[in-house]
């Protein structure tokens, strides 16, 4: 069995072939990170700009700490001059934070010479990321969308019908919350009718079933213009 430890022990130090082991150790470890951030990324649109910075970001760490070696000087220097660029790029999804942060600990770990470490860490890690894939934490179970129709104004006063929907909704769907509720006049020929919109954001098993909701509020007497849109809960960066 190959021993790590021996490696790191031959590494000690800033030559040439040190520099260039380090190097490709953070590249072939960062790589491995990528390609189980693809493999198991349920996002539809592949961010490949990420994917290139998980590989990337690892070697120029790894040179840092290399450089900075046992110098205090040195590292207060590094803080200084990173401290003056700003890095504006947001990621939303905690999940690409968390790959993007063991990208940048396997170059800590290799240019601090802890081959061991970031082997066993990186190994780890995308062990642990399969698993959460392939069991129920990751299963997408309900759906998450946004349902909007109007009803006139007379025939919400008039009957029951609101708490009828909601009864309906209540029924249909894992969760439901009224998220907005407008007023407006709109004119037919002569008439002014004053319709109320309802938007609800409601949580359902799947979309065939918001499909069969949507019908079967569309045939509601007094309830026009039944629409949905589904929200994709996976976030890009």
């Amino acid at each position: 069995m190959f021993d790590f430890s021996s490696l790191t022990n031959n590494l000690e130090g800033s030559s040439l072939t040190n520099v260039i082991v380090i190097a490709l150790v953070s590249f072939v470890l960062s790589s491995l990170i990528a390609l189980i951030y693809q493999k198991t990324s349920r996002e539809l649109e592949s961010p490949k700009y990420f994917i290139q910075a998980l590989i990337l970001i690892s070697i120029p760490v790894a040179t840092v700490m290399q450089a900075i070696g046992d110098s205090l000087a040195r590292g207060l220097g590094m803080l200084g001059a990173l401290a003056i660029i700003r890095f504006r790029t947001t990621l939303r999804n905690p999940r690409n934070m968390v790959f993007m942060f063991t990208s940048i600990s396997v170059g800590i770990a290799a240019g601090v010479y802890g081959i061991t470490i970031a082997v066993i860490g990186t190994i780890g890690f995308c062990l642990v990321v399969l698993l959460i894939h392939y069991s129920d934490l990751s299963k997408k179970t309900t759906v998450i969308a946004s349902l909007q129709f109007d009803i006139p104004n007379a025939i919400l006063l008039a009957s029951n019908k609101r708490e009828l929907i909601e009864d309906h909704l209540s029924n249909a769907c894992v969760k439901v919350n009224l998220s907005k509720y407008a007023i407006n006049n709109k004119k037919s020929g002569d008439t002014i009718i004053q319709m109320v919109s309802f938007d609800f954001k409601i949580k359902i098993e799947s979309k065939e079933k918001a499909r069969i909701l949507v019908n079967e509020l569309a045939i509601m007497d007094g309830i026009f213009n039944v629409r949905i849109n589904f929200k994709d809960d996976y976030e890009k960066i």
